[in-house]
Order: C-alpha cells, then sequence, then structure tokens
C-alpha cells in the first residue's frame, strides 16, 4: 500500500458514496391539516348562549355555519361539531325570543317602570 491511501480515514470500498441530502426539499412541509377549533367554538358560543345571552348564540351560529361549509369542501374538520353548534345555538334562539318577551311582561306587570 502506498502512504497515500494509508492517509485516507475512509472506509475502503464506498469513497464516492455520498448521503443525500434532505435539506433541500423540492416542496416545503406541509403545516399541520386544519382542526376543529371553529366548529369547537361554535359549540361552545351557542351553549353559552341559553345560559347568557342571545348574541352568544348569534355568534355560535355564524362560526357553525361557517365551520361546516369548510368540513363539507374538505378544508377543515369538525363537521359533526359545526352541526351541533349552530343547531344548539337555533335552539337558544328560539327560546330566548319565548322567554324575553315573558320576563318583560312580568316586569311590566309587577309595576318596575312605573
Amino acid at each position: 500500500m502506498s502512504e497515500a491511501s494509508e492517509d485516507r480515514d475512509e472506509p475502503s470500498g464506498r469513497d464516492s458514496y455520498v448521503h443525500p441530502s434532505y435539506e433541500h426539499q423540492p416542496y416545503p412541509p406541509r403545516g399541520p391539516a386544519p382542526g376543529a377549533g371553529l366548529a369547537l367554538g361554535s359549540l361552545i358560543c351557542s351553549i353559552a348562549g341559553f345560559v347568557l345571552c342571545a348574541p352568544m348564540a348569534v355568534a355560535g351560529i355564524v362560526m357553525g355555519h361557517v365551520a361546516f361549509h369548510r368540513a363539507r369542501r374538505g378544508r377543515g374538520a369538525g363537521g359533526a361539531l359545526a352541526l351541533a353548534g349552530f343547531v344548539i345555538g337555533y335552539a337558544a334562539l328560539i327560546v330566548w325570543s319565548i322567554v324575553t318577551p315573558l320576563i318583560v311582561r312580568a316586569l311590566v306587570q309587577s309595576g318596575i317602570f312605573d
């Protein structure tokens, strides 16, 4: 053996092999798939619409419809949560539309506005 071959630290027989570089990919890595955050927010707002006030139910209805249409087009997840969110939101609006006039009528009859 010559001195030049002894100076190499590489194993014999695989001198020309180079590991492929993965730092330069042809396409950027994809981010995580869109989750069901909007659908979950819809459900939470709709449930809160029963307890707190009707505007929360309206927010739940709007978010539910947006999330449902995104899920149907494949741009999001949580179609069932979105459906539940806007159905519960509509139910909360119906309850509030029945209860509010009853409360106002009871307050008028009690003489609080005199």
